[in-house]
């Protein structure tokens, strides 16, 4: 009976334990069926969760293998570096308390004292970064302040050793002076290109026009394991480097002078251009509102390039134009007669800025004075066909291909017998600056126009073969010797008269004939022009010295709403005669021969002593920001071409101090303190003569000083 028991027990085990395996069996069957199916979707799609495992493996192989360009710097004509390469970085927070390395969190442990910690570095608000730290994400990111943060703010954060906070890097540009020519020297922005990797491409001015061989050519190091950079056609071509025919020290004398104008005037906008009259290099230039690419700060407000995309009415700037026509086609009579004030053109007016008083002039009286009447009646005289042909001629309505981008072409209104005297004197036409210092270039050269142009030579950064060349280029001769010696002649009434419009721009004292041309052009709002002189553009149009031109200067300010001098033209003054008389006078100014010019050796890790003398051997000047171990970087790279006497920054590593800053140029000082990471307060113009910091002092908490600055005799 118990062996029966037995049995029974047994085929029951047995039973059992055959079930139990046929489910085990079935549920191994059902994984190897899903594994399988998978395997076979990820085989024959190549994709994990949308994710293409192609493309993935062909993105990490490729990052492997490509070799990234080097952007090339831009460079004023002086040497100076405009642009160069950096890196920033991007800060993000893990909150992931799984995240640990050899055991220790890897994760913010301490929400309240890390904010604490980052908010004053980041400029960020204590509160709002504790409540990011603080929240259940895994990682997240710490809004703008956090992006983009210079190799200082890095420094200072990795100091701090704080767990959890980590970095992305990526390549960036750094302009060491700041908002200095912000709209000619442009803006770079970081995209991502063909395999993923951060790379930096040109969005505004040179940057965008000369993106191309400012980016270079990205190369490879090996493909399947093989060597490819013996061929050509993968070897890495580093981006050349643009040299600008800006004049460094000039354009911060005029940098210096444009924000006291703007400042003063409170204007909506203004700019200022100055060009060798006989070759057409732009020497300096600038705009406001401006923008620091450094920043982006003021970039919303910015965005036009006044210097070709700015297309406004130039006002009595133009009559010049006219004069020259006149006088060309032998309609030009100085000294006959006309009734001012008021001419009726079919039921409309043209009307005198200084009303009906003045009462009979002559017609050199009309352009000394800038009388739109008589300008209108010499426009009548000429008739609307003969007049657009020398609108034409002086290729207004067309790009002067100036090196930058969107140019504007500007615009017409020429139907109505009103709209053709209109344009007599700037009126109904709209014009660029870059459109108006080429047709003024006429003038200056016995009646032949010559191509505005910004970038004097492109060179290969290896081998500093220059690739390009910057030359002057001739577009046309509306004009003949004799007409551009008259107008000259004219233009030089409008100083010397005592009741001329320019006589604020006079430099006899200082020796020089100015001949110029003042402009006020009304503003047109929705069909209507606006009354007033604050809804003006205000501007002076000069050439010296006048018997043979160096230099023509465009200055214009639109909708001032303070006049801080009895008379605008005053007040532009005060931006043309000391950018005018440096221009003129500098010893080092590029219209000179460069006969004092050095090729600087490369000091990168020599000791700072060897390379301060290395670098005051060739003839530089040399202040450092660091005070031990090797040098780092050098202000300007080795193997450019410099002229002697241009200061050097060093980096090194310690503490830094603060150097003796008479007799340095403003910009000088900004580079200074933007690599020593001190905020500099800019007092007066010229170069530096007092600051509020002793040479020699030790810079520990000190996050800015005052330098004051004064005008050479």
């Amino acid at each position: 009976m118990k062996q029966s028991k037995r049995r029974q027990l047994g085929k029951k085990i047995t039973g059992n334990a055959r079930k139990f395996g046929a489910l085990l069996g079935l549920f191994a069957l059902i994984i190897i069926v899903v594994m399988g199916g998978r395997l076979f979707q990820i085989a024959g799609f190549k994709s994990v969760n949308n994710h293409d495992l192609s493309a993935a493996t062909r993105l990490t192989f490729m990052q492997k293998s490509t070799v990234p360009a080097t952007r090339g710097q831009i460079l004023s004509s002086n040497g100076s570096v405009l642009a160069d390469n950096s890196t920033v970085y991007d800060m993000y927070a893990v909150l992931d308390k799984k995240q640990k390395v050899n055991g220790k969190p890897d994760y913010v442990t301490d929400p309240k004292s890390t904010a604490a910690a980052l908010a004053p570095i980041l400029g960020a608000d204590e509160n709002d970064l504790y409540q990011q730290l603080s929240s259940n994400k895994l990682q997240v990111e710490l809004g703008t302040k956090a992006k983009n943060l210079s190799v200082d703010q890095y420094n200072q954060i990795k100091k701090l050793n704080l767990s959890g906070i980590k970095f992305t890097a990526q390549p960036a540009r750094y302009y060491p002076n700041n908002r200095m020519a912000s709209h000619i020297v442009g803006l770079t922005n970081s995209v991502a290109n063909k395999v993923g990797q951060k790379t930096l491409n040109g969005v505004l001015g040179v940057e965008a026009f000369k993106n191309t061989a400012l980016r270079g050519k990205d190369g490879l190091t090996t493909s399947l394991g093989a060597d490819v950079q013996q061929d050509k056609k993968n070897q890495v071509k580093n981006g050349d480097n643009v040299t600008l025919t800006i004049d460094e020290k000039l354009q911060a004398t005029l940098e210096n002078r444009m924000d006291v104008l703007y400042s003063g005037t409170k204007a909506k906008s203004a700019a200022a251009f100055v060009m060798e009259a006989k070759t057409g290099k732009i020497v300096a230039a600038t705009q406001r509102p401006n923008f620091d690419p450094n920043t982006q700060d003021g970039l919303s407000d910015a965005w036009e390039n006044m210097l070709n995309q700015a297309a406004f009415e130039p006002g009595s700037t133009m009559k010049t134009i006219t004069l020259a026509a006149a006088i060309q086609e032998k309609k030009w009579q100085p000294d006959a007669t006309y009734q001012s004030g008021t001419l009726d053109i079919d039921g409309q007016k043209v009307t005198d800025a200084f009303g009906n008083n003045a009462g009979t002039l002559t017609y050199r009286q009309a352009y000394e004075r800038s009388s739109n009447v008589g300008f209108a009646k010499i426009e009548q005289s000429l008739g609307a066909k003969t007049w657009k042909s020398y609108i034409d001629r002086f290729h207004f309505l067309k790009k002067t291909g100036v090196e930058l981008p969107n140019e504007q072409t500007g615009s017409i209104s020429f139907e109505q017998p009103i709209d053709q005297a209109n344009t007599s004197y700037g009126q109904a036409i709209r014009t660029t600056p870059a459109q108006m210092l080429q047709a003024y270039s006429a003038f200056a050269n016995k009646g032949t126009m010559v191509k505005p142009y910004l970038i004097q030579k492109t060179t290969d950064p290896l081998t500093g073969k220059t690739t390009s060349t910057g030359k002057t280029t001739k577009v046309g001769t509306p004009v003949s010797s004799s007409t551009a010696k008259e107008v000259l002649k004219n233009m030089e009434g409008v100083v010397n008269a005592d009741d001329g419009t320019a006589k604020q721009y006079s430099l006899s004292d200082a020796g020089y004939q100015v001949a110029a041309k003042t402009g006020t052009a009304q503003i047109a709002e929705n069909g209507k022009y606006l009354d007033g002189l604050t809804n003006a553009i205000h501007s002076v149009m000069a050439l010296v010295p006048s018997d043979n031109p160096r230099y023509i200067m465009y200055v214009v300010v639109r909708q001032p709403q303070v006049f801080p001098d009895a008379n605008i033209q005053i007040t532009l003054n005060n931006v043309f005669r000391p950018v005018m008389l440096q221009a003129l006078n500098d010893e080092d100014s590029s219209v000179k021969s460069a006969t004092k010019t050095v090729d600087l050796p490369d000091v990168r890790g020599k000791s700072i002593d060897d390379a301060t003398k290395a670098l005051t051997d060739a003839g530089m000047r040399v202040a450092t920001v660091g005070s031990k171990g090797k040098v780092s970087a050098q202000s300007i790279k080795g193997g450019q071409s410099a002229v002697k006497g241009q200061l050097v920054l060093l980096t090194a590593a310690g503490t830094t101090t603060v150097p003796d800053f008479t007799d340095w140029s403003q910009n000088e000082v900004l580079s200074w303190g933007y690599l020593a990471g001190v905020k500099i307060k800019l007092t007066d113009s010229g170069y530096a003569q007092k600051q509020s910091l002793k040479a020699g002092t030790v810079l520990q908490n000190q996050k800015s000083l005052e330098v004051t600055f004064k005008e050479k005799d």
